[in-house]
This record gives structure tokens, sequence and C-alpha cells, in this order.
């Protein structure tokens, strides 16, 4: 067997136990087979998905979804998912019950006789009923016993209290600390609302975080093949950076990144060697601009130029009659005989001579 197989049936393994334990936290057993049941209520403050389902205070099942009801947006369908082999008759009523006074709720399945053939089935709706704090801590006919026995045993000790109070004085200590037992009350009874409304505002969104989560792990079990290639790829990869030289390869490169540096270094001192060169070059054109120096006044100078220009063109007729008339300036006589006379040709470029005075 591959690495990679082994990898990817370790991840489809992990994923597996992930989602058992997921739904095994939120009270749900995948590996045992249950029946699902629905009931309406109008108000479930409190009561969360994973919440017991209980008969005569033995769980049995688990709140498998709390949502709106579509037909009925006044109302809410709760859905509980019970063990197959409990049998529910008909007359069945899921009690909406408080699970202590720190908040928390349960439903308790309370019924009558034993079904038989008139058995509720998987699918099938049950009657919804709410049951208050104090009823859910104590049932009614004990509650009744109770209130007798307090009023049999407390009431006289009241009766003479209230009397007390009301002969004497009634700012007396006792009236006081009557009062403030009043007040205490009543503040114990805004905090126990308050709390009850934290807690039912937070459960919301603990609903949210775990609906979330479930969203999450969905998607990781849909996507799980190309989590597997993701996992094939990052395994190629790794191999690949494990056979490659990575060391003669960083080597290299610091190698280049010092010839870089020094490359940039001569280019710096190139570039200050190139802004004093043009700083002189622009000094030297100001110069020239304003006729300073020998290459200034020739600039600005427009006397010298005509000078030069004029003595330019004589030079040139100069060499021009010189090579036409080499008779004219050089007389060798080779046996001392007197050279004739030179006549000026009626040609000579250099004849007209006003035109050169003039300029």
């Amino acid at each position: 067997m591959s690495k990679e197989i082994r990898i990817g049936l370790l991840a489809i393994i992990a994923i597996g136990l992930f989602i058992w334990g997921y739904k095994f936290v939120l009270g749900t057993n995948v590996l045992k087979r249950t029946n699902t049941f629905y009931v309406e209520y109008e108000n479930v403050a409190g009561l969360q998905p994973a919440d017991a389902v209980m008969i005569h205070g033995f769980q049995v099942g688990t709140v498998k979804d709390v949502y709106l009801n579509s037909e009925n947006l006044r109302t809410l369908i709760v859905e509980l998912d019970v063990e197959r082999g409990i049998k529910l008759p008909d007359n069945t009523v899921a009690e909406l019950r408080s699970a202590g006074f720190m908040g928390g709720k349960f439903v308790n399945l309370r019924y009558n006789g034993i079904c038989h053939s008139d058995c509720l089935q998987n699918g099938d709706y049950i009657e919804g009923k709410s049951i208050g704090l104090v009823e859910s801590m104590v049932d009614m006919e004990d509650l009744d016993q109770y209130i007798l026995a307090v009023q049999s045993g407390v009431g006289g000790v009241v009766d003479s209290l209230n009397q007390k109070i009301l002969d004497d004085d009634p700012d007396n200590e006792l009236g006081s600390m009557i009062r403030d037992l009043h007040a205490s009350i009543t503040n114990l009874r805004y905090t126990t609302a308050h709390m009850n409304e934290l807690f039912a505002q937070s459960s919301s969104k603990l609903v949210g975080v775990l609906e979330n989560l479930d969203s999450v792990t969905h998607t990781i079990s849909a996507n799980n093949d190309e989590i597997a290639g993701m996992l094939k790829n990052a395994n190629e990869i790794t191999r690949q950076l494990a056979s490659a030289r990575l060391d003669t390869t960083i080597f290299s490169a610091n190698k280049t990144l010092r010839s870089t540096s020094d490359m940039m270094e001569s280019m710096d001192e190139t570039l200050v060697k190139a802004d004093q060169t043009f700083t002189e070059l622009e000094t030297l054109l100001k110069n020239l601009n304003e006729g300073e120096g020998t290459l200034g006044k020739l600039a600005k100078d427009e006397s010298l130029y005509e000078d030069l220009h004029r003595t330019t063109e004589n030079l040139s007729l100069l060499l021009q009659d010189f090579r036409l008339n080499p008779k004219r300036y050089v007389n060798v006589s080779v046996f001392g005989k007197k050279g004739k006379d030179y006549t000026v040709p009626e040609d000579d470029p250099a004849f007209d001579t006003t035109a050169v005075d003039k300029r």
C-alpha cells in the first residue's frame, strides 16, 4: 500500500471519527436506530438541540432540531429522536419542563397505559405542553401538601409578626428588616429575569456556532476527494523540496546578491561622477552664454566672427592663386637669367579685391 493511500485512509478515518464525536457531543448516537417525532410549541425559550428527552426521569432520546413552523410562524416545531424500542401510545404528551433554576430545558414524555397496535409511528406529531418552573420542580399534588404544611407551620408566626408590626412602631427594626427583605426579593426577581434573558440570547448564539460547525463538517465530508488531492500534492511538493539542492541554490543566490550589491555601489560612484561632470558642463555652457573666456567671446563677438571669416576667405584666394600662378611668388633662374615680369591674368580669382575688403 502506497503512502498516499495510507494518508487518504487515515484522513477518512479521522473525518469519520470527528463527525461521530460531534454527533455524540450533540447527544446523537449515529450507531443507534431511532424514531423521529414532531412537537409544536408556542414558546421554547431555553430549549436547544441535544437536550434530553425523558420518561419518568430516564433519558430515552434527544432533541434533534428546533425551527419555526413554516405554516404558522407563531409556533415552533421541535424534532425528537427517541429510541426505536420505546413504544409510545397515541395519548402521549410532550411536556416542556425546566431543568433547574439556572436555566435549561428538557422534554418529558407522559402517557397513560401501554400501546400494542395503536402506537405512534415514525414521523407522527405529539401533543405539546409547556410546564412552568415551579411545576417542573415539584408535582402539583406534592406542591399542595407543601403549601398546607407551610401555612399551618408558619401561618401563626406570620400573623404574630404582622400584628407586632401593626401594633408597635412601624419603623422599628423588624419592620425595616421585612422591608429590606422585600426589596431584596424584588431585586432577586429582576436579576433572575435578566439572567434568563442572557441565557436565552447566549443559547441562540451557541446554536448558531454549532450549526456553523455542522456546516463545516459537512463541507469537509463533501470535499473529501479534493482534500485527498491536496494532501497528495503537498506530499509531492515536500518530496521535490527534499530532493532539491536548496543549499547550493541559496549559496548562489547570496553570491549573486553580493555581486549585485557591488555593482550598485560602483553605479552609485559613477552616478556621483556623472553628476559632477554635468555640473561642470552646465557651468561651461553658462560661461559660453555669458561670453566669458575664449570660447565665450568667439560665440558672442560678431566682429571677431567677421574677421575670421574674412581671413579664411582671403587665405583661400591666396592658396588658389598660388596654385594657378606659382611664378608670381617663386622665380628661380638656373643660369642667372632675369625672370620675366609677372602679368596679372584677366580671370584672376583674386582680381576683385574690393568685395573682400568690403567684408
